[in-house]
Parts: C-alpha cells; structure tokens; sequence
C-alpha cells in the first residue's frame, strides 16, 4: 500500500524535534522511510525543508538536515505544479496544496490547517496516521502476500543514515531546549525565512 502525501514543512521540523517515537510525525517520517508514504515535492518544498531546518531556532545538525532532506528526495516524487490564483492566508502555502492537486488519490498532512482551503483529504499529523492505519488494516484483510519493493544496499544505508539522523536531532533537541518546540513557533519560523528574515 502507497499513499502519496505534500508534507508540510511544520511536520518535517515537528519530527525532528520531538522525544516521542510514538508522535504522529515522527511515525509519518517512519512510513517515508518505509517507502510507505511517498512525499509529493518540487524544487521549492524540499528548498524550503533544509533552509527552515538550518534556522538558528532550531539548533540542528546540518548534517543531520542534510541526511533527512536526502531522505525525502530519495523516496519522493517531484513534480511541477502550475500555480493558479488561488489565495492563500500565506501565499507561500499554494505550492505545497498546488502539489497536493497533482494527484487525484493525494493527502496533504499539516500541523496548520487554518492556512489551507478545509477538504477531507487536508489532515493534521494525527489524521493521516489514522487513514494509514486504516488503510494498512484493509490491505492486510484483501491481500494473501505483503507486497515487497527492491531496495538497493546503497539506498538502504542511506535510509538508515536519515533515520539516525532523526534520533540525533530528537535526543540533540531535548538536550538543547528545541524538543517539542510548540506547532505557532515552527510556523513563526517558517513565516521568517519565507520574509527573509
């Protein structure tokens, strides 16, 4: 079972902060790396991954930034959304609901859903865990085999490595003051860099 879902930036960041392996985020980074939920991206999302994740606020490893963002691109699909007129509470959120609407089947997870136009397929973290849950429940009861994807020894270990990159940041941010940083912070700090602040 593949789902295809636009990741909001506040749940990269949200993920990479907290202590707890059970939160939504970090289980949707999880099916990422699973090759589960295959990321909806473009030039500027991922763009804007590793820049909000570098902010100084943050206090996160580049290497570390580097390893997850390397994550999505590896397991992400790209594509190039044409941009209508729509307005957005934070026009920097169109690319993200413009590459939602590439694909008819698509999701689009964020910890803010006040920016975004309200569809069923619009979810916070938590939602989308449970359409996952759900999802993976039926596909289990209808199939007799688990599908099986091919993965590389190299695409392996790069997995791996954002995966650790993932647990250093956590126990980094806990450590720092950063864990947990509430989802107004992260969107404020998103709204910074998009400003050029």
């Amino acid at each position: 079972m593949k789902v295809y879902v636009v990741i909001d930036t506040n749940v990269v960041v949200s993920a990479m902060l907290t202590h707890n392996a059970d939160s939504p985020t970090r289980l949707l980074f999880n099916k990422v790396a699973e090759g589960q939920v295959i990321p909806m991206l473009n030039d500027s999302i991922l763009e804007e991954y590793e820049e909000v994740l570098m902010r100084p606020k943050f206090k996160l490893a580049s290497k570390d930034v580097s390893e997850v963002c390397r994550l999505f691109d590896l397991r992400g699909i790209k594509y190039v959304p044409e941009i209508p007129g729509r307005d957005f509470i934070d026009p920097d959120d169109q690319i993200f609901y413009e590459t939602y609407l590439m694909r008819d089947d698509a999701y689009l997870v964020t910890g803010n859903l006040k920016h975004y136009p309200s569809e069923p397929r619009i979810l916070s973290p938590h939602d989308m865990m449970n359409v996952i849950h759900i999802a993976e429940n039926l596909s289990a009861n209808l199939l007799n085999e688990p599908s099986c994807e091919y993965i590389t020894e190299e695409r392996q270990i790069q997995i791996q490595r954002a995966l650790q990159a993932l647990d250093k940041s956590s126990q980094a941010a806990l450590a720092n003051g950063t864990a947990n940083i509430p989802m107004t912070e992260i969107d404020e700090e998103i709204r910074l860099y998009r400003t050029g602040k």
